[in-house]
């Protein structure tokens, strides 16, 4: 093959999800791969070396940007077009390219399912992790051995700020209130690890968080500083590889952490780590056992209480993160 186009417009964890697909694309047929994604997540590719050409997708000034996005899309012609998104806007994307051969993810949604050529088998019993669904899209374009292969990424290391570690980082936030353990247990384990292990801490977030990472920098003390807001995507990956640990929720910082072979411990809550977990350190999520609610993948509670994150314990994932220190 000469030539694939790949489609996966967001959100910044599936877009991390999406990388073994594309290294196994290019290590199984050595084709100049190119990507449909959101302008959001565009810069983040410039860091993939298997990626020749990131096409921005015009979600938020559709009317104003299509033109210039088909021209974009139509200006190759492509031997494989394959979409890792699975919805109608994605699909369309791909039923636009120039392509022979399209093929799409087997819990296409939306109706998608009729644009493509082929998809893979729904497997029988659960869902397959986000990153297998998408190597088994891979597998109808070019077959290979079973196993997803590690992501080739080059984003450069951040400054070193002189602070003497371990340096530890806390991703506390994401748009689920279902995935949040509380921030006041986030900041008594910020402390524990400051004052029991001298670590520094550094506050991961996106402009919206910026108001409550200042907060909890405050709360944990003189050894944290928020980062929210201040890096760009590439700045926060570079700032992750010099990470000696994150502490993360399910969240876009955790899963490019994990793609970035940084050492992680993941706090889950309404979300199924076996679908979408840490896919290289799935033995390093943490979360409350016994409940038959978990994992519900709901935006709020049915229960009310939350008790799948308010009564996790600090002591839990303190002695986690010292394991992995």
């Amino acid at each position: 093959m000469r030539r694939i186009l790949v489609i996966k417009l967001s959100s910044l964890g599936d877009v991390a999800h999406a990388l073994p697909a594309v290294r196994a694309l290019k290590e199984r047929t050595g084709a100049e791969i190119d990507w449909v994604i959101q302008p959001e997540y565009a810069p983040l590719l410039a860091h993939c070396p298997d990626v020749a050409r990131a096409i921005a997708f015009p979600r938020r000034n559709f009317a104003r940007g299509v033109l210039p996005f088909l021209r974009e899309l139509r200006r190759e012609r492509y031997d494989a077009i394959v979409d890792l998104q699975g919805l109608l806007k994605s699909a369309l994307a791909a039923r636009l390219a120039r392509g022979t051969l399209r093929v799409g993810p087997a819990a296409a949604r939306e109706g998608a399912h009729r644009f493509y050529d082929a998809r893979p088998v729904e497997p029988a019993g659960p869902r397959r992790h986000a990153v297998d669904e998408a190597m088994a899209v891979v597998d109808l374009v070019a077959p290979g051995p079973a196993g997803a292969p590690k992501p080739r990424l080059d984003f450069p290391s951040a400054e070193n700020d002189g602070s003497p570690g371990p340096h530890v980082a806390l991703a506390p936030f994401s748009r689920w209130p279902t995935k949040n353990w509380p921030v006041a247990k986030f900041a008594e384990l910020g402390r524990r690890l400051a004052a029991e292990m001298g670590c520094q801490i550094r506050i991961l977030g996106g402009p919206g968080d910026v108001a409550a990472g200042d907060d909890l920098a405050r709360r944990i003390g003189e050894r944290a500083r928020s980062l929210c807001g201040k890096p760009d995507l590439p700045g926060l990956c570079s700032i992750l590889k010099e990470m000696d640990l994150l502490v993360a929720v399910d969240s876009g910082p955790l899963h490019w952490a994990d793609a970035l072979g940084v050492p992680l411990v993941a706090v889950y809550g309404a979300t199924d780590p076996a679908r979408t977990g840490p896919y290289r350190q799935r033995d390093h999520v943490v979360a409350k056992p016994g409940l038959e609610c978990r994992p519900c993948h709901a935006r709020t509670c049915a229960r009310g209480d939350l008790a799948c994150l308010e009564t996790l314990d600090v002591e839990t994932v303190f002695q986690a993160a010292l394991k992995r220190l």
